[in-house]
């Protein structure tokens, strides 16, 4: 089997196991409140604490790959995640609980920003948008699978959720399959330092594009389950409705992965940006006679934002390898807290409107502003490479 294909399974998977676990414990927020007898206020912080964690982390590891090469980084962030996810699941104390959900984001971010460059690289370059969608694929193969280990965990969460969270722990298992199957990289060192300022101006608008994305996703996906009774869709199908969604927006991540070969990746982005403004629209509607179409809503949104695929595409092909870890694992990661952020901004709200017609209006406005974002900032994107551009790691 060729190089690529290993370290393409290796990455989806990992980057799979990474979302699995920063939205496994969203499922038992309720639990986590008696155990350690804190308030939601403290839960939502629960989940900021990996964003943060994954910030600092996609920078650090980002730039440890750049130097010592992908596979290690992907190895040790990939048992990291895995591992403090252990330990949270039977966390003593909550102060144990807190650290470990912040080093795990840690973990997170490193395996994000050494995966993605290191399936990208390996890859030969007439398919690399394709296998960059494989690897994404992996967020909504992650989420899907939480709500199904969610489904078979129903009839005992309340009693077993520590088991629940301890799931987390699988990812481990990948470990042995990319130490064996991924070929060690011939990392070039070069005296010559690349000045990261060269890139600002590229890192600024590809972190902006990123918050906007995630702000609109989180601003929908994060409160969806909680408001979808408002539409009349019971909640027992809710479970169901997002592990359709999240199968379709992996999906849609191959797939736009494999058109960018054909057509141009700004393009693309422009026009998923338009769709996913209207189905943000239908997904959380704030005028009655159209909540019947929330499903579908939701559905096309998850569609739409297949283009997530390509936008750090925009940057790895842009930037040089000696600083590509560090450049993309900033921007995806920070883009993710900031999009966190503005999601939380709508949880402050909610304690003063409720779960009303007022914050679906909230919602709509904050994610029309995200998106409008992300396409005035692509709109303005510059496809010229500057110096080294798309150029692939050596083997030995």
């Amino acid at each position: 089997m060729k190089f690529y294909i290993h370290s393409t399974l290796s990455s989806t998977f990992a980057w799979a196991g990474n979302i699995y676990d920063l939205v496994l414990v969203t499922y038992v927020y309720s639990e986590i409140e008696k155990a350690y007898n804190i308030g939601l206020l403290y839960v939502s912080l629960l989940f900021s604490l990996g964003l943060i964690g994954r910030f600092f982390g996609g920078t650090y590891f980002g730039n440890i790959s750049d130097k010592i090469g992908r596979k290690p980084v992907l190895i040790i962030s990939t048992a990291g995640y895995a591992i403090f996810s252990g330990i949270m699941a039977f966390s003593p104390l909550v102060i144990i609980l807190f650290l470990s959900r912040l080093i795990q984001g840690i973990f997170m971010g490193g395996e994000w920003a050494s995966g993605t460059v290191l399936a990208y690289e390996f890859s030969p370059k007439n398919i690399t948008g394709t296998i960059v969608g494989i690897v994404q694929s992996g967020y909504g193969i992650g989420y899907a699978l939480t709500g199904l280990t969610y489904v078979l965990f129903l009839s005992t969460i309340t009693v077993n959720w520590r088991l629940f969270l301890f799931t987390g722990f699988i990812p481990i298992m990948i470990i042995p399959y990319a130490f064996l199957k991924i070929p060690r990289e011939n990392i070039i060192k070069s005296r010559e330092k690349i000045p990261i300022k060269n890139y600002a101006k590229d890192l600024i608008k590809i972190t902006i594009i990123m918050s906007g994305m995630f702000g609109a996703y989180f601003s929908i996906f994060s409160y969806y389950p909680t408001i979808a009774p408002l539409y009349g869709i019971k909640q027992s199908y809710i479970g169901l409705l997002m592990i359709i969604a999240n199968i379709v927006l992996a999906f849609s991540f191959i797939l736009f992965g494999k058109l960018s070969h054909k057509i141009n990746k700004k393009l693309l982005i422009i026009i998923a940006t338009i769709i996913l403004m209207f189905a943000a629209f239908l997904s959380m509607p704030f005028i009655a006679k159209i909540f019947n179409f929330s499903v579908i809503g939701i559905l096309l949104y998850s569609f739409g934002a297949g283009d997530w695929t390509l936008i750090p595409l925009l940057l790895i092909e842009k930037v040089p390898e000696r600083v590509r870890g560090a450049l993309s694992g900033t921007s995806y990661n920070l883009g993710a807290l900031i999009g966190g952020f503005i999601s939380l901004i709508i949880g402050f709200f909610e304690t003063f409107l409720g779960y009303s017609i007022k914050l679906l209006l909230l919602i709509d406005i904050i994610t029309f502003i995200s998106l409008v974002a992300v396409l005035l900032t692509i709109i303005s994107w510059d496809n010229k490479v500057k110096g080294e551009g798309v150029n692939k790691i050596e083997v030995n």
